[in-house]
């Protein structure tokens, strides 16, 4: 059987999480791992279509699909996040539909369930057969027990595929909406006593629902309100997971693009903060 493994990590063939793909892959030489790197070359994967093509059509001829990836603050990475989103704005959809897949990821186990919960009804909601996810630590693959629990794993995954296991979908689909948000008369506005308020959202469309409801909170604080569309913040890229902040609490992207200065002010420097975003 051929399996796609979607690699979730920035550090591409360095990554830790790509180790435990590859040790299934040696335990399973019968079968075909084949990796493509999501989070480190999704700059290339989005602008070009060859790349894009390239992981869909492998996706498409693939008996199984997993999503390997490393935690970051909570959930995965903003490039897999993004790749995800590409699919469904591009309609790739049908590629991944009737497909089974599983979930594997490396972290210190805090909140993996939720990066892992967030797979799987994407999973869901591409049409995929979602069969089973594994949790590792950073260093769970140095120890013999703990490499034949993967190995289970690997092996409940593949009968999954070839017995054609059925399962059950958890998760609900979102539906789109046809609401339209008009706000109404604005109420005496709350005196916050000097607070710094400061909303951060993501609207790219001026008449948005999301748009008028920022304006509509801004208006129902007194004095001023700093108002931050991420759009117009310089992001360079994601956390390469390069861990320099450890120690110095510094950022290797530091003076490279606006983050680090948007983040310490306003936001860092905000007395109430407000986050406003579509799902």
């Amino acid at each position: 059987m051929k399996i796609i493994v979607l690699n979730g990590s920035p550090k591409g063939d360095l990554s830790v999480t790509l180790q435990y793909a590859n040790f299934l892959a040696k335990a399973f030489p019968q079968h075909e791992f084949k990796v493509h790197h999501i989070a480190q070359r999704i700059k290339a994967i989005e602008a070009k279509q060859e790349e894009w093509d390239k992981i869909i059509a492998d996706v498409q001829t693939a008996d199984g699909v997993l999503w390997a990836f490393p935690l970051y603050f909570l959930l995965v990475h903003a490039h897999y996040k993004r790749f995800i989103e590409l699919v469904f704005e591009r309609g790739a959809q049908k590629a991944f539909a009737g497909k089974y897949a599983a979930s594997l990821s490396t972290s210190i186990h805090y909140y993996d369930h939720t990066a892992h919960e967030y797979i799987r009804a994407v999973s869901e909601d591409l049409g995929m057969h979602f069969a089973d996810s594994f949790s590792a630590e950073m260093d769970d693959l140095l120890e013999k027990p703990k490499q034949a629990t993967l190995v289970q794993f690997g092996a409940h995954f593949l009968q999954a595929i070839q017995d054609h296991e059925p399962t059950l979908r958890q998760f609900s689909p979102l539906v789109p909406g046809d609401f339209v948000y008009r706000p109404g008369a604005a109420l005496a506005p709350v005196d916050v006593a000097g607070k710094k308020v400061v909303i951060v959202h993501d609207s790219r469309a001026l008449d948005s629902n999301l748009a008028h409801m920022v304006e509509r909170c801004r208006a129902a604080f007194a004095g001023d309100v700093t108002v931050v569309n991420l759009y117009d913040v310089d992001i360079k890229a994601g956390c390469q997971g390069c861990l320099q902040c450890g120690a110095a609490n510094h950022c290797a992207y530091e003076g490279k693009d606006g983050f680090i200065e948007f983040y310490r002010s306003p936001v860092m420097a905000a007395d109430i903060l407000i986050y406003a975003g579509a799902i």
